[in-house]
């Protein structure tokens, strides 16, 4: 006969640890912060950076950033996550992580990942990957509490993280490329952000939030949200009109990707507001990974 620990001495350290880990990934929406991350890479492959350790620099430092701000963005708003649905399972609202450790927790991502930037050349990169910060969770999260078009000046947040890559490899920031790929994620932020508060509109109402709905009927936002979306196509267009794909192949491949998005897009007609507004977030979030998969390859292809 063997000697065994009772079942609940071995479970309960390793199942706390999981539970822990997962409540950090929360905290920090790991895929979220892995985009941004990404978005960081593609800029810096853009702008002509050589596969070096640099590399890895500006994905951590960009990824800690990314996770900092959003552990912050989310002790700012533990009162508003509590009220909704889709957020009171966050780790603060559901008492996973106190305030206390999830302010120190925000603070020590964002320090260290501003120390990390600090290994780039020059000083651009850690004043953009700064003023992202800044511009996260000084500006826009205060703001969505002001007013309802909080989104607006809120998608800056989304275009700067790719250009602390470019800088980090040496472009220059009033450039073609560097305005074009940016300029993409200032466009991509609105229909996202847009698609997911008609997607959980009942929470917004909830949230106690100033109502978008109030000012604009969901139907016309979606139909205003089609104009973005619009925008967002036409802006990847500029990618290979000016070239800035090397390949014929991923050009091809590229243009090939937009169209059936496009046409998936124009098919989601049917079902709730729900539904349709769920859908086409999906949609839009694949149009720009895929954007980011193609100057990757593209500048790895070489």
């Amino acid at each position: 006969m063997s000697l065994s620990l009772p079942h609940d001495s071995r479970t309960k350290p390793a199942g706390r640890l999981l539970a822990n880990l997962q409540a950090l990934r929360r905290l920090v929406r790991l895929e979220l912060s892995t985009m941004v991350a990404l978005s960081a890479l593609t800029g810096y492959l853009f702008a002509g950076g050589v596969w070096s350790w640099q590399i890895l620099v500006v994905l951590g430092g960009t990824m800690l950033l990314a996770g900092g701000s959003s552990a912050l963005n989310q002790w700012q708003e533990v009162d508003l996550d509590q009220r909704m649905l889709r957020t009171c399972m966050r780790p603060l609202p559901a008492a996973q992580f106190n305030k206390t450790l999830g302010l120190a927790s925000a603070l020590a991502l964002i320090a260290l990942g501003l120390l990390l930037l600090t290994q780039t050349p020059g000083y651009l990169p850690l004043l953009i990957g700064a003023l992202t910060v800044i511009w996260y969770n000084a500006i826009y999260t205060p703001l969505k509490r002001k007013t309802a078009f909080a989104a607006l000046p809120g998608a800056i947040c989304g275009a700067l993280p790719p250009l602390i890559g470019w800088t980090a490899a040496g472009g220059a920031l009033l450039t073609q490329p560097a305005i074009i790929l940016a300029g993409t994620l200032f466009v991509w932020q609105i229909p996202h952000t847009w698609l997911l508060l008609c997607r959980y509109r009942d929470d917004l109402k909830r949230s106690g939030l100033p109502d978008l709905f109030r000012t604009i009927p969901t139907e016309r936002l979606l139909k205003i949200n089609n104009c973005w979306i619009a925008g967002l196509f036409l802006s990847y267009l500029l990618f290979p009109l000016f070239g800035f794909i090397a390949h014929p192949l991923i050009t091809i491949i590229f243009v090939a990707g937009l169209l059936v998005l496009l046409v998936g897009l124009m098919k989601t007609r049917d079902g709730s507001t729900a539904e349709i507004a769920l859908r086409r977030f999906h949609l839009v979030n694949l149009s720009m990974a895929l954007l980011f998969t193609v100057l990757i390859v593209d500048r790895v292809l070489g």
